[in-house]
């Protein structure tokens, strides 16, 4: 069946649902092969719109780790560095018509309409049947909560748009990040109450626990403690589903298999036909940037003895500098399609329990990140030590377990307030604090009268 899912979104829907344009991005009502109401006339053909959904969110997977990653203190550009957009990222040289950046704009809108036509579909929808419009509503509900995450934390408050009328949505102001969040939880909620808790096949496609994962995220940017931490422990307790994975073993009998398609300790992954993420295009020796390693760089972020640096980090002789090893997998000399992108997974849970636990003041906060510490061959961190120590000890941690990972360490800079003290230290001289959120495209503003610019760019 999965196969015949494949076939329909290659042949028969990219026309119809991702051919857009900068002025109609959310003019996503197939208008070629199928009306909507074929389209939701059977969970089949229902079904097939969440494939071209995911397909059309799956194209920045590439770009919004790497480039992030030169917002933040991860990337440097590598001596063969020949990419004029990674030195303006790097060094904050940004405008509204730099395409590195607006094509998250672009995309996320994209998927948004995507889900919003989905919803209606859903509701106008006779032929489906009950099981399969939870499917679908619960499939757009998560990834249109999916995608307003990146674009508030990439460009601040932005319009909300819950519906696929264009002549009606063209022209929104922009709405107060708070409001935001209060959408994205809802959406979060409902498809946590829709989608099925057990995966149908492979863990290409959020199930309830995805939901839930990614609610628990969501209530540390509002700090909503409680609720972070009981979310994170309902995700870690489904233990017959998840479990951390291994790292490289000593002896090399086995393999890092934490990013390999549907390791136990993913709950949801992208799929895609080179099986790699930002992995997929670091393993070349003409490889364009490098992990940090200066004083304040990530690759000394991470502690002596510390088996992350060599599993997720790798030092390539041809280039004299650490690349991305997270994934192993470049799509050359017909290597097996053994990897997926990961989207999230277990440990992240730990890392989220652990700093909500520290808010709630509970004295057992630190044992979460304690579990990954010994995997990683670490020593403990004693519970006993003043707040501020341990919440350091969790920010690290997190540094050096989700790095490279969907602007995890970007994303939580700014959400801790600690953007400016970090990234001035980590760039003296190059660092501007208004580089905290991204230009907004002059195309948008150019269509919509409404949006503004963000403060330090000029249209």
């Amino acid at each position: 069946m999965k196969k015949n899912f494949k076939y329909i979104i290659t042949c028969m829907l990219p026309i119809a649902l991702l051919s857009t344009s900068c002025n109609k991005l959310l003019e996503v009502t197939p208008k070629y092969i199928y009306t909507t109401k074929q389209i939701y006339d059977n969970d089949l053909l229902a079904d097939s719109v969440v494939l071209a959904l995911y397909g059309k969110f799956a194209t920045v997977q590439n770009d919004l780790s790497l480039n992030t990653g030169f917002s933040s203190d991860e990337f440097q550009p590598g001596i063969n560095n020949f990419s004029e957009g990674l030195t303006f990222m790097y060094n904050y040289n940004l405008n509204p018509f730099s395409g590195s950046t607006n094509s998250y704009w672009e995309t996320c809108y994209s998927v948004i309409g995507i889900a919003n036509a989905m919803e209606e579909g859903v509701a106008q929808s006779t032929g489906m049947t009950q099981a399969g419009k939870n499917e679908v509503l619960g499939q757009a509900k998560f990834m249109r909560a999916l995608n307003y995450y990146f674009l508030i934390n990439l460009y601040g408050e932005v319009p909300l748009v819950l519906s696929s009328n264009y002549k009606e949505e063209r022209i929104k102001p922009r709405m107060a990040i708070a409001t935001i969040y209060d959408q994205i939880i809802k959406d979060l909620e409902d498809a946590s109450q829709l989608l099925n808790a057990q995966y149908q096949g492979e863990r290409v496609r959020a199930n309830k626990w995805a939901a839930i994962a990614l609610l628990s995220r969501m209530y540390l940017f509002t700090k909503e403690w409680e609720k972070a931490e009981q979310s994170a422990s309902q995700v870690i307790a489904q233990q017959q589903l998840y479990r951390l994975g291994q790292f490289d073993s000593q002896d090399g009998t086995k393999a890092m298999d934490i990013f390999v398609k549907n390791n136990p300790e993913q709950i949801l992954q992208l799929w895609n036909s080179l099986g790699s993420s930002i992995g997929g295009y670091t393993l070349s020796e003409f490889t364009s940037y490098a992990v940090t390693d200066d004083a304040n760089g990530l690759l000394n972020a991470f502690e002596s003895g510390d088996r992350r640096k060599d599993n997720y980090t790798n030092f390539q002789e041809s280039t004299t500098s650490y690349i991305v090893y997270k994934y192993r997998t470049d799509g050359d000399n017909g290597m097996p399609n053994n990897e997926y992108t990961s989207l999230l997974r277990l440990s992240e849970q730990y890392l989220n329990r652990a700093e909500a636990r520290l808010q709630l003041g509970q004295s057992t906060a630190l044992d979460d990140i304690n579990i990954l510490r010994k995997r990683a061959g670490l020593t403990h961190i004693s519970n006993n030590i003043p707040k501020q120590e341990a919440l350091e000890a969790i920010i690290h941690e997190r540094q050096v377990e989700l790095c490279f990972e969907w602007a995890d360490r970007w994303f939580t800079l700014k959400r801790l307030g600690i953007a400016d003290a970090v990234m001035s230290k980590a760039k003296p001289g190059i660092w501007k604090s208004y580089a905290q959120l991204y230009p907004v495209p002059t195309t948008e503003i150019q269509n919509n009268r409404l949006l503004k610019q963000n403060p330090g760019y000029t249209n």
